[in-house]
């Protein structure tokens, strides 16, 4: 399958925008950046890499992602923060019909009164489609590097 400049500028688009919503705060928007049926999970590079299937959140519906959206904005209490995303560019391949995407992403994290610091770094594996007439992800797995997860992951990565 050859990738023309329409779909790789949707993807680059569709990732841009994802982390733009997390950094502004905007959790609202997060739900409806997934497919129907979807697949979000946060999970640390050691399981991955040892075929562990523990992860640090795991959403299996657009159901479970409104939840954990409205968790994240509603019920969970933490300081007050920004995080900023850098990602880097995107690799897309073939996988059959499927449209696989790949990227490395750091997060900074600025708390108040408090200098920046990197929060996590690692990576970006996704399943994308197209539904209702926009790229979406059907699989978002987002492996991060360390082996020791902050303590102060209060928002989608």
């Amino acid at each position: 399958m050859s990738f023309t400049a329409k779909l790789r500028r949707e993807a680059e688009d569709l990732l841009t925008d994802y982390t733009t919503a997390i950094d502004d705060g905007a959790l609202e928007r997060w739900p409806g950046y997934f497919a129907d049926p979807c697949l979000y999970k946060i999970v640390s590079r050691e399981n991955v890499d040892s075929g562990l299937p523990l992860a640090l959140l795991l959403c299996d519906s657009p159901g479970m992602l409104q939840d954990r959206a409205d968790a994240f904005t509603k019920l969970n209490v933490f300081a007050p923060r920004i995080w900023r995303h850098m990602t880097g560019p995107v690799r897309l391949t073939a996988d059959g019909e499927l449209t696989r995407a790949r990227s490395n992403f750091v997060i900074f994290e600025t708390l108040s009164g408090q200098n920046t610091h990197v929060l996590c770094t690692g990576e970006y594996c996704d399943v994308l489609v197209h539904q209702a007439g926009a790229l979406k992800f059907a699989e978002r797995i987002c492996i991060y590097d360390t082996t020791m997860i902050p303590n102060s992951i209060v928002m989608p990565i």
